[in-house]
């Protein structure tokens, strides 16, 4: 009788795997939905341009960051190698889709682990991408551009998948492959993976059975550790203590520091619903929302009572969070210690905790709702249906704000919140133009002085820069290096008025010191008169919000 059940058998186990299929294509599509603006995002022209170059030494040579320590190999040989037959733009959709398509895959296989009835993959994914952006403390993400976070945070589901079936032998290895990628996100996991596995009593492996694990995944991580480790070899310890403190202090306090966290303004902005923008000045929202949800997360552990292998997710959620209070602890002892500090705090103690609490919280809701129907089936259905009014008025609101203003993120960013609008469009358009005249009128090996606030221009020019505020290296001697140009090419005396503030002199002072022959001027932001030959835009192209100067030869 066996041989009659087998047809049945099988056409059940097709139907399965193509839903899986099918749940994997919808989370992606919602993804795409959620990140899928134009290119570049907000790192992507770091990541790219850095990866195009490792690849091709000679493309924007003389770049200071370009040229600077490579930090990302397994980013670079995973997709940085297209960059030698495709365009940025190009390789950047292609890593976005493999992202994206991967965190789906790996996404579904956690959800299931936690939930195994059909469809809830795809609610829990919603519901993690919405609480991640609503709740995160200090600026994480994980579902956007293609960097190395992206493919780091694949392999962390995978281990946590691992940690749920209680299959400790297949935790660590993800987790060392994360660490390849970026040895913060994979480095912090096992850190709270390892947290998990003591306070965790019911059928915990014995370490000694995990070693074998623990040291493939290590070797590993080497490709992801050994790379970070030589940022500072061969660097004596005042300079790199110095460097620690620009980086941490001065150019990443934002995500790093507790207590400038703390003091960060908060713009609300609705313009598309015509709305104008709410500036909130030193507001702690950015802490109080991430308690807000610690809170729901803790009431609906209580109401979920789980006894079943999901606890150990919940495990390593708390020891997530254990890790951002150390962090807080070490940042409030070490305020008034800005060298301990910088020390200390460059690990980003809370970037693990603002993406776990949203996954806890996020598969917390759906088994929370589950429970709910086997007592209570009208409120079950009152809460599912809430929380896909939420989640899809999270979608509708990024969708609206893509289809307001279908610019790059990254443009945008850079961009002053105070500009209108008309402006804003007009010069992104003249920003691109200006970019295209230098790509097509200057030698490829050429370095051009362009403004502070801009974050694209290697991407649409092809060119290097003297310095970038968003470019900063990760190795040392480099941050110390582009700390020193920052504060000469945009001192404190010259605020926000642009390089034309410099005046003519000291333009040919720098241009001398750094040889470079070409200028961009951001006349949005200065009107000073240049006596320089203005190459770009000619007299008959109109104005523009960017003009390109050409100084005198530099006199040997």
């Amino acid at each position: 009788m066996s041989h009659l059940k087998q047809p049945a058998t099988t056409a059940t186990g097709r139907f399965a795997r193509s839903l899986a299929v099918a749940e994997v294509l919808l989370i992606f599509v919602f993804f795409f939905v959620l990140a899928g603006g134009a290119a570049p995002d907000v790192n992507e022209a770091h990541y790219l341009s850095k990866a195009k170059h490792y690849w091709n030494p000679d493309w924007c040579r003389g770049d200071l960051f370009l040229e600077s320590a490579d930090a990302h190999l397994a980013f670079y040989w995973t997709i940085g190698w297209l960059t030698r037959f495709l365009s940025l733009g190009t390789v950047a959709w292609i890593g976005r889709c493999v992202t994206w398509l991967s965190l789906a895959w790996s996404w579904r296989r956690l959800s299931v682990a936690v939930i195994p009835d059909r469809l809830w993959s795809l609610l829990t994914a919603a519901l993690f991408a919405m609480l991640l952006r609503c709740s995160h403390m200090a600026g994480e993400w994980v579902i956007g551009g293609v960097e190395a976070k992206g493919f780091a945070f694949v392999f962390v589901f995978l281990g946590l998948e691992a940690l749920v079936k209680n299959r400790w032998s297949r935790v660590w290895i993800p987790f060392g492959t994360a660490a390849a990628f970026h040895v913060l996100v994979g480095g912090w996991s096992v850190v709270a993976g390892m947290m998990a596995w003591l306070v965790t009593k019911e059928e915990r492996p014995a370490f000694g059975k995990m070693l074998p694990a623990l040291v493939v995944g290590g070797g590993i991580a080497l490709v992801g550790l050994l790379p970070g480790l030589m940022l500072t070899s061969g660097i004596d310890a005042d300079t790199v203590a110095e460097a620690n403190e620009i980086y941490v202090h001065e150019r990443l306090a934002h995500h790093l520091l507790f207590h400038r966290i703390l003091s960060q303004q908060i713009t609300l902005d609705f313009a598309y619903l015509d709305v104008a923008p709410i500036t909130l000045p030193y507001s702690h929202l950015f802490l109080l929302r991430h308690l807000a949800i610690i809170a729901v997360g803790v009431a609906l552990w209580k109401l979920v009572c789980p006894r079943d292998s999901s606890n150990r997710l919940y495990y390593f959620v708390a020891a997530a969070m254990t890790i951002a209070g150390i962090g807080i602890l070490i940042d409030q002892a070490t305020m008034y210690d800005e060298a301990l500090s910088a020390k200390l705090m460059r690990y980003y103690w809370f970037r693990l905790s603002d993406a776990m609490v949203p996954i806890g919280v996020a598969l917390l809701l759906a088994q929370a709702i589950q429970k709910l129907k086997l007592s209570r089936p009208a409120a079950a259905q009152w809460a599912l249906a809430g929380c896909i009014a939420l989640v899809t008025l999270n979608a509708t609101d990024i969708f609206a704000r893509r289809r307001f203003d279908p610019k790059p993120t990254s443009i945008i960013q850079a961009q002053p919140r105070e500009i209108k609008r008309d402006q804003s469009d007009r010069c992104y358009q003249d920003w691109l133009a200006t970019c295209d005249w230098i790509a097509t009128h200057t030698p490829k090996d050429e370095i051009i002085l362009t403004p502070r606030s801009q974050q694209t221009f290697k991407w649409y020019a092809q060119r290097g820069e003297v310095v970038a505020w968003k470019d900063i290296p990760q190795d040392a001697a480099g941050v110390l290096e582009w700390k020193r140009r920052m504060d000469e090419v945009f001192p404190s005396r010259i605020g926000g008025h642009d390089l034309a503030a410099h005046g003519e002199h000291e333009l040919r002072r720098l241009a001398e010191k750094y040889g470079f022959r070409h200028v961009v001027i951001d006349r949005t932001q200065n009107r000073t008169p240049l006596s320089f030959v203005r190459v770009y835009p000619e007299r008959w192209q109109g104005r523009s919000c960017f003009e390109v100067y050409r100084l005198p030869a530099v006199s040997k």
